[in-house]
């Protein structure tokens, strides 16, 4: 390594110093980086080989990359070249040692390593891993010694060799590692220009201008001698500008009187000393220039019908006259690009045509022999030759090249060479078969879309739909539209439009294309507006019915998954854990590893949700998949899966040191759900905890974090407010709910966390309504319990909201059943926290029976009743009790309770005599009549959802109301559905009276007895006929009337 005083280049002594300094500094444990910048032929290769060729006390290990000009090169392509340097040095052992659990995904980088594996990560995630994986193992060769990385020619460098240098200049280690770019910076464009400008601050700069004229007599001294060189080097400075290659070869050919504008002369000089080189050597550095940088003699061989011998002995006379060298293994290179330049700009068309056409065919039969030939080398080439050669091999091989850069995850690059494929076919008038054109731009646009390019990928999809020529290609079209859609944001609306289209098409012409197709259809459907939402649920069962028809396991698998979140919401635990199950069996038929550890954890997390502990040997077997493959991601989930099983059990201190560590490991590789993962455990640690300031701090935080989710936002704002005992604050979170569209808009998953914590905050401010109507709406889900995501955290047994919310309305039997049952489910479970939890309220609801009895309250069942004298009424519901003057309603609500479950007249209500058969009662004004039609077609939704769930007391409480209403709605029109006249009709003139009446009554009670005004204004329907019927909880009131 040169040091401060060493051998220099002529010329060069304070830039060499300068890059020597760094080098020094990085080999001393500061990880360090250059960027050395200057015009061709400056002699920026030359200062970076002399710091490393110089003699030094410190062995550096070095490797180099050098960019290729023009399109096919892989992507990481200099990158792959240094990779590939540093193993070859340290032997192949050492660098799988290095690699660690990377290996496999290192081999898409270093090829020594071993062909790289298949796998179905997100593409995304493992272009990130990988750029990931890659600094640690240079981190991990800097352990034992210095290691510099070359990447020369960076102004042709692809954008995923930039991502990758970007990633390794800014990643905040310290190591022994030298990071050296080069590139001519008067060749940029614009995008290279910007990606290295913005690694400025992690870099050095150093810029090579011309030599000094005393530094160009030097330099002609070497070539022409002193006497000469003093003579020449004033015009030679002037008109070179002491750039170095031009210096020397028109210092070469001085005596010739070569003059004339530069770059033509320096041009003029290249071209004099090639054509000085026998025909021999000349015809075969012609095929060279083609083939690259690096000379192949095999290759060459065959491009020029001659020996491998042939070949070298023909380049000797090259080597003599400069025009190629030797490299450290005896390889032979060009000595500058700009002979290869130049040989190949004097080709015409026709021959470089041909000349590609000959180095892809000696390109293949290298591959054949197990040469490790680039897919992109012989894609470039054949996209070259297509007016020489077959377009079909153009085709082919881009395919192939594509491929192996999505491997890479190299997206971009996977494009460019479809792009490039389907153009030169274009170019010579060659039709792709519109079965692999559709395919070939579903696949450039999705690489263009995780290249970061969704408007160019939505052009390519609109393209490929316009070329789909049969009901499969429609499909598959929007299938990918489906799944660009899904990952940018595309509108919702449109992305259904065409899934039903094709789904129209392909219905029985391909069982496996229309499954998926109906599943996509499903999973859009799960995730649009509430009305669509209720389409989902039987398109998925459809899916799932032809998926197992189809033979076809991947297809198979993702109908599973669509009819799982379909049906994902309370009370569906058993159902989801059996199609859990069957994913994972799908999953290891097909040999995938990420298939099976998703189906392991929705069953454990269906398992879990149903109460039963079967989901701890099945979250174990989880846990043994991906602790085995140890990846990155495979930590992260574990690690947050440990945490929630910690707070399920009670130890916070535990819980919070996994939730945090997994959270910086999450965070480290990009994860994207790792803030909504740490917030929905950190609501759990709350309650583990009950600590006032840490639930203050969560109060704010989730309405701070779930911007997206208001409604989930103020429920847990609202029980976190109520437990810290500030409840104006928690009043206004419930109020705030509900202007959000309250907790029944939110039918998934959710609705679990959002019950547990607004039953905390309703019971705190003791609002008797939402008491109610909560205990009503999971009166249901009692045997089961919530769960935030896929085993996140645990939202606790319904039983346990369930027999807080009974306590808080008065009626103690059923709080004690349904307190006693939440606690059995949890020691099941070995849910420690809420075991305590159950026990507490326990405690209190005995506290309050020992209260009741010294009051000589009876316990039991909530009582209520209604009394009047004269003009008073007097009511009590519990331990309310209050008098009213006299109103019509509430002898109206008397009446009604007082008949019990049975619908009566308005008329009897409002005492008139009952009609006769036929007469104008059975009459119905036409938006009532449109009221109970939109009823109707709700019904019959919910009656397929209910169905397809198997919920059977749904079922039968839905198709009774059905008949109900298509009784009502025959009754009250003609033949054909003909509405009858209203006219004067007394009936409705009842109707609306007793409904007006009867919702006065309860509003006046809402301001004295709040729990019996909202028990009364659940259980009370009014129209024609009206009823009291009760349900849930309220089905236990006692009543007693005096009338």
């Amino acid at each position: 390594m040169t040091r401060p005083g060493g051998a220099t280049i002529i010329g060069r002594a304070e830039p060499q110093g300068r890059l020597g300094q760094v080098a020094l500094a990085s080999a001393m444990g500061r990880r360090s980086a250059v960027l050395v910048s200057g015009e061709a032929g400056m002699g920026k290769t030359s200062l970076i080989r002399a710091v490393f060729d110089t003699a030094s006390e410190c062995s550096t290990l070095v490797g180099w990359g050098t960019c290729w000009q023009g399109e096919g090169a892989p992507g990481f392509w200099p990158w792959m070249q240094a990779l590939d340097d540093l193993t070859r040095a340290i032997g192949r052992d050492a660098a799988i040692a290095a690699g660690g659990y990377d290996r496999d995904r290192l081999a898409a980088l270093i090829r020594e390593l071993g062909p790289a594996a298949e796998t179905t990560d997100d593409p995304d995630r493992r272009r990130f891993l990988l750029l990931d994986a890659a600094v640690r193992w240079l981190e991990n060769l800097t352990a034992d010694q210095h290691v510099a990385i070359v990447l020369d020619d960076l102004q042709w460098a692809d954008s995923s060799t930039l991502d990758l240098l970007d990633h390794v200049v800014a990643a905040p280690v310290e190591a022994r590692l030298l990071i050296i770019g080069a590139y001519r910076h008067d060749e940029l464009d614009p995008e290279r220009r910007t990606r290295l400008a913005t690694l400025g601050s992690h870099t050095e700069h150093i810029h090579l201008e011309g030599l000094a004229l005393e530094d160009v007599e030097e330099l002609v001294a070497t070539i022409c001698g002193p006497a000469l060189a003093h003579t020449l080097a004033r015009d030679l400075h002037s008109r070179t500008g002491g750039h170095p290659l031009f210096v020397r070869e028109l210092a070469r050919l001085s005596g010739a009187g070569v003059r004339g504008p530069l770059p033509t002369a320096v041009t003029g000089a290249v071209t004099r000393r090639l054509e000085t080189l026998p025909a021999d050597s000349r015809r075969i550095l012609d095929a060279a220039s083609v083939l690259g940088n690096r000379l192949l003699p095999d290759v060459l061989g065959i491009v020029v019908d001659d020996t491998v011998a042939a070949v070298v002995n023909g380049l000797d006379a090259a080597k003599e006259a400069g025009v190629i060298r030797t490299g450290p293994e005896e390889e032979l290179w060009f000595t500058h690009d700009l002979f290869r330049e130049t040989l190949y700009s004097q080709l015409s068309l026709t021959e470089r045509a041909r000349l590609h056409g000959r180095v892809g065919d000696a390109l293949e039969a290298r591959n054949r022999r197990g040469a490790r030939v680039s897919p992109g080398d012989l894609a470039r080439h054949f996209a070259h030759a297509v007016t020489a050669t077959d377009p079909g091999k153009a085709i082919h091989w881009a395919r192939e090249a594509a491929r192996d850069e999505r491997r890479r995850a190299a997206f971009r690059e996977s494009a460019a060479h479809l792009r490039r494929a389907r153009l030169a076919a274009a170019d010579v008038g060659w039709m792709i078969d519109p079965d692999l054109l559709v395919r070939m731009l579903i696949e450039e646009a999705d690489a263009e879309a995780r290249s970061g390019e969704p408007g160019v990928a939505r052009d390519l999809l609109a393209e490929a739909a316009t070329a789909a020529a049969c009901p499969q290609q429609e499909a598959d079209v929007a299938l990918a539209v489906q799944r660009l859609g899904a990952k940018f944001a595309a509108p919702r609306d449109e992305i259904i439009a065409q899934l039903e289209s094709a789904l129209d098409s392909i219905t029985g012409n391909d069982v496996a294309r229309q499954a998926r197709v109906t599943a996509a259809l499903a999973r859009e459907l799960q995730h649009s507006v509430s009305q669509d939402r209720r389409r989902a649920g039987p398109l998925s069962e459809e899916a799932l019915t032809l998926a197992r028809h189809s033979d076809d396991d991947e297809t198979l698998a993702s109908c599973l998954l669509a009819r799982h979140d379909a049906l994902w919401r309370p009370g569906t635990g058993t159902v989801r854990s059996v199609l859990g199950q069957e994913i994972a069996a799908v999953g290891n038929r097909l040999g995938d590893t990420d298939r099976l550890a998703e189906g392991l954890l929705l069953e454990a997390n269906g398992l879990l949700e149903a109460g039963s502990p079967g989901f701890r040997p099945v979250l174990d077997r989880w846990f043994g998949l991906l602790c085995a493959r140890n990846e990155p991601r495979d930590r992260y989930l574990v690690q947050t899966r440990r945490a929630a099983l910690a707070l399920l059990e009670g130890d916070g201190d535990g819980a919070e040191t996994l939730m945090y560590d997994a959270a910086a490991l999450g965070e480290k590789i990009h994860e994207p759900d790792t803030g909504n993962v740490l917030m929905s455990q950190r609501v759990a640690l709350a309650r583990v905890r009950n600590e006032p300031d840490e639930l203050a701090a969560l109060a704010a935080d989730a309405v701070r974090w779930w911007t997206g989710a208001p409604v989930l936002a103020h429920a847990v704002a609202a029980g976190a407010r109520a437990a810290a005992g500030d409840l104006d604050a928690a009043a206004r979170e419930v109020a705030m709910l509900s202007e959000a569209g309250g907790w029944r808009n939110e039918d998934s998953y959710l609705r679990s966390v959002l019950v547990a914590d607004l039953a905390v905050a309703v019971t705190v401010l003791h609002d008797a309504k939402l008491c109610a109507l909560l205990l009503d709406d999971i009166a249901l889900l009692t045997d089961s319990c919530g769960v935030n995501g896929a085993v996140v955290a645990f939202a606790g047994p319904f039983a346990h909201a369930a027999g807080i919310l009974a306590a808080e309305l008065g009626d103690r039997d059923l709080a004690g059943t349904m307190l006693g049952r939440s606690i059995d489910i949890s020691r099941r479970l070995g849910a420690v926290v809420w075991v305590r939890q159950g026990e507490s309220a326990q405690r209190a609801l005995a506290s309050s029976q020992a209260t009741a009895a010294r009051a000589g309250l009876e316990p039991g069942p909530v009582t209520a009743s209604m009394s009047r004298a004269g003009k008073i009424w007097t009511v009590s519901f519990g331990t309310e009790r209050a008098s009213l003057p006299h109103v019509k309603g509430l002898a109206d609500i008397a009446v009604l309770v007082r008949h019990q479950d049975q619908d009566l007249s308005a008329l009897q209500l409002i005492g008139s005599p009952p009609p006769a058969a036929g007469k104008p009662e059975d009459l119905i004004d036409i938006e009532a009549l449109k009221a109970y039609r939109r009823r109707l077609d709700e019904l019959d939704a919910e009656i397929d959802q209910a169905t397809s769930d198997t919920d059977l007391a749904s079922i039968d409480r839905l198709i009774e109301e059905r008949d109900q209403l298509l009784t009502e709605v025959r009754r009250t029109t003609g033949l054909g559905g003909r509405i009858r006249t209203v006219a004067n009709d007394p009936a409705e003139r009842a109707r609306k009276a007793v409904s007006a009446r009867i919702r006065d009554a309860i509003h006046r009670l809402y301001s004295i007895t709040p729990r019996l005004a909202a028990h009364l204004d659940r259980s009370i329907k009014t129209g024609l006929r009206c009823s009291y019927v009760p349900t849930g909880a309220d089905a236990y009131i006692r009543w007693r009337v005096d009338v």
